[in-house]
């Protein structure tokens, strides 16, 4: 997870908010001052407690102490996608290549590969499936409600989960049901009670450019990675290849709808309409400008869209898998859709 495809290397240096926001503030103030202070309108919590972690380590480490806690964090991530995930997605193959995109979905290493305040966005991820698991059990309660408050206290973006969350509430018809969402309203809360400042729009508002931009940075980051965008794209925003790549998504995700019920269904739906939802709502919370609209490859706001490529490959993952549990043997369709994913992130 130590990678960067430029110098210098993350466990030897700091981006503007790792560096001057999260370990300055924590170098000055205590952690409790630190937790209650809002930067661009989030409290972020989960870096906020990394930087304090960096504290007690000589100051030259602070980058390695950093990066090593976001590798950390981001691993339990992986490991809870992958458990949680079975309640879901059947097929153990493709729940470890979903818990493998987690860090290594090819359009993280630009901007967000080691950097904490990148952080919540994997939180963001990590607490769907804390949301829609339906297991439990005191341990799973603890820890899907840890990971809940961690990530709306880190972003409240959470927030796009209060509906489904609320709806598998009302249908599960038990009160331990009601500790996700009532742990999304008390994060909100207390968001709302400690911000000093809100977010911070770019500029942009040209938003008919947002379905040429997903194509060319969703669905083509999808398919083939963000390390061969340019020539991929030929250099040129609304390519034939973006276009097709958006027309075979969309295609997939028909067939599916038109072939598939109960949870698989459910959850392509969900995937897909989660991925559009993030990507809209980055783009009219912060402009259009966060993305280089004409020029695609030169991977502006890659932050941006790991979310809406994450659930995008949620979706297509379970439009693949099959019936109901079984043996660990995979179907031929799940190797293909395995293949295909693993090929991405190694070449993308």
């Amino acid at each position: 997870m130590f990678r960067r495809p430029t110098a210098p290397p993350v466990w030897d240096s700091l981006i503007a908010e790792d560096g001057k926001i999260f370990l300055t503030q924590a170098l000055a103030q205590p952690l409790s001052d630190n937790l209650a202070t809002s930067y661009q309108g989030y409290l972020h919590t989960a870096p906020r407690l990394i930087a304090k972690v960096a504290t007690w380590f000589p100051l030259e480490d602070a980058a390695l102490v950093m990066s090593l806690a976001f590798a950390l964090v981001v691993a339990f991530l992986s490991v809870y996608v992958f458990e949680a995930s079975a309640a879901w997605i059947a097929s153990p193959l493709l729940r470890a290549v979903l818990a493998l995109a987690i860090p290594f979905i090819p359009v993280t290493a630009w901007q967000m590969a080691g950097t904490v305040s990148n952080l919540h966005w994997y939180l963001l991820y990590g607490a769907f499936w804390a949301i829609v698991c339906p297991w439990r059990t005191r341990g799973w309660l603890v820890a899907s409600t840890a990971l809940v408050l961690l990530a709306v206290l880190s972003d409240p973006l959470v927030a796009v989960f209060l509906p489904i969350a609320v709806v598998l509430a009302v249908r599960a018809r038990d009160w331990r049901a009601w500790v996700a969402p009532g742990s999304i309203v008390f994060g909100i809360l207390v968001t709302l009670a400690l911000r000093d400042e809100g977010t911070t729009a770019i500029s942009g508002s040209d938003y008919g450019v947002l379905p040429r931009v997903f194509a060319d940075r969703v669905t083509s980051s999808l398919l083939v990675g963000d390390r061969h965008l340019k020539d991929i794209l030929g250099e040129t925003s609304g390519s034939p290849f973006a276009w097709a790549s958006l027309a075979f998504v969309v295609l997939a995700i028909g067939v599916g709808l038109w072939r598939l019920r109960g949870r698989r269904a459910w959850l392509l739906a969900g995937g897909a309409a989660l991925s559009v939802g993030f990507f809209a709502v980055a783009g009219f919370a912060r402009g259009t400008s966060i993305w280089d609209s004409d020029r695609p490859w030169v991977l502006l706001g890659t932050r941006y869209v790991y979310l809406p490529v994450l659930f995008l490959l949620t979706a297509l993952l379970a439009a693949v898998d099959r019936d109901a549990p079984g043996r660990w043997r995979p179907r031929a369709l799940e190797l293909v859709a395995a293949g295909l994913a693993v090929a991405s992130m190694a070449v993308g």
